[in-house]
């Protein structure tokens, strides 16, 4: 065994830090939006650009960033993925106009696009098949270090500092992943590689960046503008799948997604991921908009939530080991569901004890999908781990991306009448919350359904 294998748990301290830092990128600015808008108002809805910018770049450039991974070796596009995203949040905070903020923060998404691939493609080489469930698990929980951090840390920042302050705070495990990066062993390209499928690829980040940005800012878009986009989104999907079948080194290998040992626990990751973060923005409304409190005191209203999905992402590769992934997934999913299914009668007086226990299942749930992402990655071999990764990032991103626009999509609907949002009652804020849960509750009834189907029960 060699010396990278001998320190690969010392290891995989290092890869959580660029994904902690990705993590509290994205959301340490929720409590600074209003203060960004009002430094740069000439630019109409910077602050919620400034998130949407930052995940869009990121979700469409992860298939680049595994083509390029598999090419020039992990080591490397790490060093270049951390460059890349300190570069952007320096720019970030050091920004003097809302187009200089805009463009620093796409920057950070590029770094972002490329390190997320780059610390699973890690963790699928270093560990062996029995610890790869354990090492997933931790791994997975500086995602959830990540979430739950970054609103409290923004919180504080922005209570007792400036909202510049936040891009540097986020940033400060990438710049300890960067300085020790000489100590990941480099895993260069290990055979001849075809030329990059350019068309491909340009078509699959075309058709993602016009779908989630249809997603994203499909509330504030006209039925035209909808219709116009979906008809630009159908043409450019089916121009690449197109493309994809009848080339002859694709960028993305359809047959092999169409396998179900890839596409059952990528379609449960989608869910889970929907799921959480569209229960993550139902739960912050309610704090915030029915039962008026402050945004750091709501961020800590949702600690139970977040610290669920924390202990079960540190606990799920033990779990696996004895219960299994199909039967791990069945108990969550069924608790979540049951957990959900009373929240359905809170009121407008705040929470009762049920409802606080009833959103810890639900947590529970999405600190399980690291291992549906090590799954996944088990279809990929190690030369191509960096393929593999990046679409495994690309589905996780696309199941955050959905949980974010649905609540804004279904209130769209629901509010379609109303010019007033800002005074509506309380009691319809509440029925709005409620029919969106109801929908929700239909996802956890196909997770269910295919989480009986996982093939790989034990580990």
């Amino acid at each position: 065994m060699n010396k990278d294998q001998n320190n690969r748990w010392k290891l995989l301290i290092l890869l959580c830090l660029p994904t902690l830092s990705i993590l509290l990128s994205t959301n340490i600015v929720m409590a600074s939006l209003v203060a960004i808008g009002e430094t740069f108002p000439d630019v109409t809805g910077i602050g919620e650009w400034t998130l949407v910018i930052y995940s869009i770049t990121a979700a469409c450039l992860s298939i680049p960033a595994g083509d390029l991974g598999d090419r020039f070796g992990l080591r490397r596009m790490y060093g270049y993925g951390l460059g890349v995203f300190l570069l952007g949040t320096i720019g970030s905070a050091l920004s003097i106009n809302g187009e200089m903020l805009l463009t620093s923060r796409m920057l950070a998404g590029v770094g972002s696009a490329i390190l997320a691939p780059v610390a699973l493609a890690f963790l699928n080489r270093l560990f062996s098949n029995k610890e790869k469930p354990i090492a997933f698990g931790y791994w997975a929980a500086s995602v959830t270090i990540g979430t739950v951090s970054g609103p409290l840390l923004g919180g504080w920042i922005q209570a007792f500092s400036d909202w510049r302050y936040t891009f540097p705070a986020a940033a400060c495990p990438a710049v300890v992943a960067l300085i020790l990066i000489n100590k990941l062993p480099a895993y260069k390209a290990e055979s001849q590689l075809p030329n990059p499928d350019i068309k491909g690829i340009i078509g699959v980040v075309l058709s993602l960046g016009l779908s989630l940005f249809t997603l994203t800012m499909g509330g504030t878009l006209s039925p035209t503008e909808i219709i116009l986009l979906s008809i630009m989104i159908g043409l450019a999907i089916s121009s690449t799948v197109h493309h994809l079948r009848t080339t002859d080194q694709p960028a993305i290998n359809l047959k092999r997604l169409s396998h179900s040992q890839w596409w059952r626990p990528s379609l449960l990751q989608l869910i889970i991921r929907c799921l959480f973060m569209a229960m993550l923005i139902l739960l912050t409304g309610y704090f915030h908009s029915i039962t008026g409190l402050s945004e750091l005191v709501t961020s800590e209203a949702l600690l139970p939530f977040l610290i669920a999905v924390g202990v079960m992402s540190l606990s799920s590769g033990y779990l696996c080991k004895y219960l299994g992934v199909r039967n791990l997934l069945l108990i969550v999913f069924i608790m979540a569901l049951l957990g959900a299914l009373t929240l359905l009668s809170t009121d407008v007086n705040g929470f009762r004890w049920m409802d606080w226990v009833a959103m810890v299942p639900i947590g529970l749930l999405a600190g399980s999908t690291s291992q549906l992402s090590r799954l996944a990655l088990s279809n990929f071999t190690a030369e191509e781990s960096m393929r593999g990764a990046s679409l495994n990032t690309l589905v996780i991103n696309l199941g955050l991306s959905l949980g974010a626009a649905y609540p804004g999509l279904v209130r769209s609907i629901e509010l379609s009448d109303n010019s007033l949002e800002h005074i509506i009652p309380k009691n319809q804020l509440l029925d709005i919350m409620h029919n969106e849960i109801m929908i929700l509750i239909l996802l956890f009834s196909v997770g269910i359904w295919q989480a009986t189907k996982i093939k790989d029960a034990k580990v």
